[in-house]
């Protein structure tokens, strides 16, 4: 039997298969190119693929822990006549795949670094309506889930009686205090704290030592949240870091808390050596309650305490009381804008005469290219031994680019949030142009094609002869 020759007849099939025989063709080229400069290189790739073929299979068996799973949360006003404490139980069910959990109540942080899968929350008022949703983190990454949010309505009596200011260290360098076995040490040089306390809105003071002397005041948040990182790299060793809160209703109804923790050294100190050397070091372990320096106010005088992105901030700052050895010193100031993250966005350092009574207000440019947020103002005293500072919050808004009138504007970000629909839009329009456009220059080309009567009369083509045009 004849064997009949199978022609490829699609020229297409034939074009794919010449450019995939050109393509092997300078593969192995360059292949033979890189042996050729390189004999090791082909000896070597060929001994790895034979392993690869002729080794063993190992078979590795690995617990990959999932994402978390989303809670599932449930709030329970209680009202104990025994002990006289009102409280909401914030419950929701374990999870192997969770490290940690965190808590907002009414949008707000409440408390971070949670171990446990429940929380009692006593910074309630009667007859409050709260929402809590709790967040879990988990161990591999960024992954975490998020509640959906619950209320809870509190009763609108209870006879409770008045508890006494609390304070506690919560979470440390993104853990929870519990989690670390001994004394809680990290090789961060800048490491976060954060806490809660039972007085919404408090004054928060916190002070390390003795390795770094360090002493920064600030305000908690409504929920009695708070949180601070240290404004420069802090020195290997074990220092204490010592929090009080400070009712600001009452200044005698105060508090304080204390946590043993270590700086590990990282294997690029030596590069840091310099940075070190200009960091203030104290002499001994800073006390609950001890003495500042200096006592000092700052506030943000823009209105509302916003400012556009660019926008200056105009900063006021009040020498209320100072120590008899800096009074009337020049004394070096560090005034720094600090993001959400705690990291300085700028800084700028001022000396400044330093007396009770004086008033310095300064103007701090921003970066035009800064991110819209809220962010911090903070001022820095650098004594000898000892680094105060203060801070204050303020919201940068975003750029306008187009104003609409009546206060109302249009901003860049707004822009290319709605690009789509923008770009959408403009199409239809120029859609309903071109409609319209053809419209009339088909109508005026009628116009043109179409004699009436009447315009031959006017013409003088057609004239009336007997009662007959023609």
């Amino acid at each position: 039997m004849q064997n009949k020759k199978k022609h490829i007849r699609s020229p297409r099939l034939r074009k794919l298969l010449k450019l995939h025989t050109v393509i092997t063709a300078i593969s192995l080229g360059v292949y033979f190119l890189a042996a050729f400069f390189d004999p090791g290189f082909l000896s070597y790739d060929l001994r790895q693929k034979y392993h690869a073929l002729a080794d063993d299979t190992i078979a590795i068996t690995a617990t990959v822990l999932g994402p978390p799973e989303q809670p599932v949360v449930t709030a329970t006003a209680e009202c104990n006549v025994n002990t006289g404490v009102l409280s909401v139980l914030v419950d929701w069910a374990d999870d192997t795949n969770t490290s940690t959990y965190d808590i907002d109540r009414d949008s707000l942080p409440l408390v971070t670094g949670l171990l446990a899968s429940a929380y009692s929350d006593t910074n309630v008022v009667v007859g409050t309506t709260y929402e809590y949703a709790v967040t879990a983190n988990g161990p591999m990454g960024p992954g975490f889930a998020a509640s959906s949010p619950v209320t809870v309505t509190m009763p609108a009596e209870c006879v409770i009686t008045a508890t006494a200011p609390s304070v506690n260290i919560m979470s440390f360098g993104g853990r929870g205090v519990g989690s670390y076995d001994g004394t809680p040490s990290v090789s961060d040089r800048r490491p976060v704290f954060s806490g809660t306390t039972n007085m919404p809105d408090a004054i928060i003071q916190v002070a390390i030592g003795p390795v770094n002397s360090l002493i920064a005041s600030f305000v908690a948040n409504a929920n009695g949240y708070w949180e601070w990182k240290p404004p420069f790299g802090l020195s290997t060793g074990t220092q204490t870091f010592t929090v009080t809160a400070i009712d600001p209703d009452d200044a005698t109804r105060q508090t304080s808390a204390s946590l043993k923790f270590g700086i590990k050294k990282r294997d690029d100190d030596a590069n840091d050596s310099k940075q070190e050397a200009a960091l203030p070091t104290g002499s001994g372990t800073i006390q609950p309650g001890q003495r500042s320096p200096v006592d000092f106010s700052l506030a943000v005088e823009n209105p509302d305490k916003k400012v556009w992105q660019g926008e200056p901030v105009d900063l006021f700052l009040l020498i209320e009381s100072i120590s008899l050895q800096y009074n009337n010193a020049n004394i070096p100031i560090r005034f720094s804008i600090v993001d959400a993250k705690g990291d300085a966005v700028i800084s700028v350092m001022h000396e400044e005469l330093l007396r009770k009574g004086r008033e310095i207000r300064r103007v701090l440019e921003t970066p035009s290219y800064i991110a819209a947020g809220t962010y911090s103002l903070r001022a820095e005293i650098l004594f000898d031994q000892v680094n105060v500072s203060r801070a204050d919050t303020f919201l940068v808004t975003e750029l306008p680019l187009i104003s609409i009138g009546g206060g109302a504007f249009i901003t860049y970000a707004e822009i290319i949030r709605n690009l789509g629909w923008i770009t959408l839009t403009l199409l239809v329009l120029l859609l309903l142009w071109l409609f319209l456009f053809v419209r009339e220059y088909g109508m005026s080309l009628h116009a043109v094609r179409h004699i009436t009567e009447q315009q031959l009369k006017k013409a003088g083509f057609l004239t009336k002869r007997k009662g007959v045009a023609r």
